[in-house]
């Protein structure tokens, strides 16, 4: 382990050694050009509300006319707007952005020194206006935290899960609310396009965006059309009633080009989480693939109303109990337990890259989806055999269910408390500061703790069982705010396996492998990044600029 530190130690300096003194310095040019900017637009939103509060007690009547505090600040907001060759609805939102940062004093002091930018508050807006204030007052530390390592699309999807997490009643009803405010918008664009927005709730929007994405790949790899491209027409091929897309390719004899009507491309939802909150018995935050964190309710709902598979970590002693009450049947569940050794068959896994659908960054076009292995469970021959783990984190995995199943038995069952390794965060963020290397990989030989290698950890792809247990972990791509969906990721060696003498290298081990997108895949693979994995199953990534951050797992 020494040994592997100080290699690990000289790789560090030796990449930090070829990063000349004026990218370093143009590095920090930018960091605080943007503080200043996000410091400025604090001031800016503190002058509005300023001057609107003002105005709206300052009686500036015509002569004769009556003093209406209500117009008098709408009529502030209209000279703002014209001082600013703005808008009127532009102003107001930023005065709403006042008046949600008045109910969280530590970030308010944040965005004026410049340590939160405009984007993240207008994201802490949008997912905390319907709180209650003693909710937003609660989370005002944790949310700032979040908003100090997270970009602006997976910090509102912790924002949701903290809510939901603080109170799950109102999460519900927030929920219900929203959902009565379904709608289509349009809007037109310069050069004859236009814009079509639909507000869906976060199953339909789900099932609707695999649905395009499904149609999109019926062509060929040799289609001309960028996936983006592709996924407009599928939704025009789907608003018309057809199932594929016409393949552009200059094969006359290509198969596809006559894919017209394939069987209807069929969806499931996904979803993790934890076997109490399934059971009814807790009301903790579930994933939805795809889409980000959901509260209990309508995790349980989506069995209700949607074709689905559950993939549930629970305690050992509960499978053992759910399987003596006969409430999980060993030939409809698939089992691994944290060490990576597994309970099910060794089919092909998902190894390759899917689709993705990242807010903020393109990624390449992914591979055909039929090379994609059976998410199907293992055989019952293969189940039978297969010993159960006793201890440790399992994962279950239901076979697709339709709607208004149930997996599991309604009673009441073993659940150990998780904690959250968010409290380690900060901790280890001082470290970074003090001296990256003093952070140590939870197992820097890649072998997971294991003095043995355990079975399948000599083989390089994981089986089918272990790659949906590092799936359901990792949530989405490993690297800095990236949002690719775990299912449509690469899983990857943390300490690069041996294919020459597989014992010597990093092991095929659930402590040993991550999700990565193809780009950001590539860029470990050029050794431009680096990654180690701590302690909790935390991911310290670092580049040859000298740069570090840490990404969460989605499970913790």
């Amino acid at each position: 382990m020494l040994e592997h530190m100080s290699e690990s130690l000289e790789g560090v300096m030796g990449m930090t050694a070829s990063v000349t003194d004026r990218e370093r310095s143009l590095l920090e040019a930018i960091s605080e050009t943007a503080r200043v900017e996000s410091a400025a637009a604090a001031r800016l939103i503190a002058q509005i509300m300023d001057y609107a509060d003002s105005r709206g007690t300052f009686d500036h009547r015509a002569p004769g006319a009556g003093f209406d505090t209500e117009q008098a600040e709408r009529s502030a907001i209209a000279e703002v707007a014209l001082a600013l060759s703005s808008t009127f609805r532009s102003v107001s939102s930023l005065m709403r952005l006042g008046f949600t940062l008045e109910r969280m004093p530590e970030i308010r002091g944040a965005f004026a020194a410049g340590d939160v930018s405009l984007a993240k508050i207008r994201v802490i807006d949008e997912h905390t206006r319907k709180a209650t204030a003693a909710a937003v007052l609660r989370l005002d530390a944790d949310i700032l935290s979040a908003a100090g390592r997270l970009a602006p699309t997976p910090l509102g999807i912790e924002i949701d899960r903290l809510l939901i997490e603080d109170d799950a009643a109102w999460a519900q009803r927030a929920r219900d609310e929203a959902e009565a405010k379904r709608k289509v918008r349009s809007r037109r664009l310069p050069h004859g396009m236009g814009v079509l927005s639909v507000t869906l709730t976060a199953t339909q929007l789900t099932a609707v965006t695999g649905l395009i994405v499904t149609v999109a790949k019926t062509v060929c790899r040799a289609d001309p059309r960028p996936l983006d491209v592709r996924c407009a027409d599928a939704f025009m091929v789907l608003m018309h009633g057809g199932r594929a897309l016409t393949c552009e390719c200059a094969d006359r004899n290509c198969a596809a080009t006559g894919n017209c009507e394939p069987a209807a491309a069929q969806v499931n939802l996904r979803i993790s989480c934890g076997l109490e909150t399934l059971l009814g018995l807790a009301d903790n935050p579930a994933y939805l693939e795809g889409y980000g964190y959901l509260d209990a309710g309508q995790a349980r709902a989506i069995a209700e109303d949607a074709t689905w598979q559950a993939i549930i970590d629970c305690a050992a002693q509960a499978l053992d109990r759910m399987q003596r009450d006969r409430g999980v049947d060993r030939d409809s569940a698939d089992g691994v337990d944290d060490s990576g050794v597994e309970a099910g068959d060794d089919a092909d896994p998902a190894d390759e890259t899917g689709i993705g659908t990242e807010p903020e960054a393109r990624e390449p076009d992914p591979p055909d989806p039929s090379e994609a292995p059976d998410p199907c469970p293992a055989s019952e021959a293969d189940e039978r055999r297969a010993p159960l783990p006793r201890s440790g984190l399992l994962v279950v995995r239901s076979r697709i269910l339709p709607a208004g199943s149930t997996v599991l038995p309604v009673r009441k069952l073993p659940y150990p408390g998780v904690t959250s390794p968010v409290d380690a965060i900060d901790g280890l963020f001082r470290t970074i500061l003090n001296d990256p290397a003093d952070l140590v990989a939870a197992f820097p030989d890649g072998r997971g703790g294991f003095t043995r290698p355990p079975p399948g950890a000599m083989t390089y792809r994981p089986s089918d069982l272990l790659a949906a247990a590092v799936r359901l972990r990792d949530g989405t791509c490993r690297h800095p705010d990236c949002l690719i969906a775990a299912a449509d990721c690469q899983i990857d060696h943390v300490v690069a396996f041996n294919r020459s003498e597989p014992i010597l290298g990093g092991w095929t081990v659930l402590a040993n492998l991550q999700c990565l997108c193809a780009l950001h895949h590539q860029l470990k693979t050029a050794g431009l990044w680096r990654h180690e994995m701590l302690a909790g199953a935390i991911m310290h990534v670092y580049n040859t600029i000298g740069q570090h951050a840490l990404t969460l797992p989605v499970r913790r």
